[in-house]
């Protein structure tokens, strides 16, 4: 679909960002929320609306049996507070597909509207596992339970 990661920023997507991992109860240690978007008039967007992907980024396990596995911990996401973002909400789904090919093709949240502060219309698709080219950025030793930079 040729989805890019972010190379420059815009100050309500990061907003968006910010507020939807205040959003997230971590059943783990979880690192950050990752996100990729694509502008309403770019070629591969094919809808008139923000098309913006969320996950959390892997952390990296050190020391143990799963040493140098890459992993996401479980969390749960506040819907109810993140139906609050928006001034107007069209579609709200979960959707679990039994095949696909990378982390923005499985199981998602999905939600269309307009956005609360600005009107913004977006396309909101948090999913449950990071694209597979999304490589981790911390290291988490799990015999001293310590976080380092990789």
């Amino acid at each position: 679909m040729g989805i890019e990661k972010p190379k420059k920023t815009i100050k309500w997507l990061e907003e968006l960002v910010t507020k939807v991992s205040n959003l997230i109860l971590p059943l783990g240690f979880i690192g950050q929320l990752g996100f990729r978007y694509l502008e309403p008039l770019t070629n591969h967007n094919p809808v008139n609306r923000w098309i913006v992907w969320l996950y959390l980024v892997p952390h990296e396990l050190s020391g143990g049996r799963h040493d140098g596995a890459a992993v996401v911990s479980g969390f749960c996401l506040d819907l109810k507070q993140l139906l609050t973002l928006f001034s107007e909400v069209r579609t709200l789904e979960w959707k679990v597909t039994r095949g696909y090919t990378d982390g923005l093709a499985g199981p998602e949240v999905w939600l269309e509207g307009e956005l609360l502060e600005n009107d913004v219309p977006v396309q909101l698709h948090f999913f449950s596992e990071p694209p597979l080219d999304e490589h981790p950025d911390l290291v988490l030793d799990v015999h001293t339970n310590t976080l380092r930079a990789k």
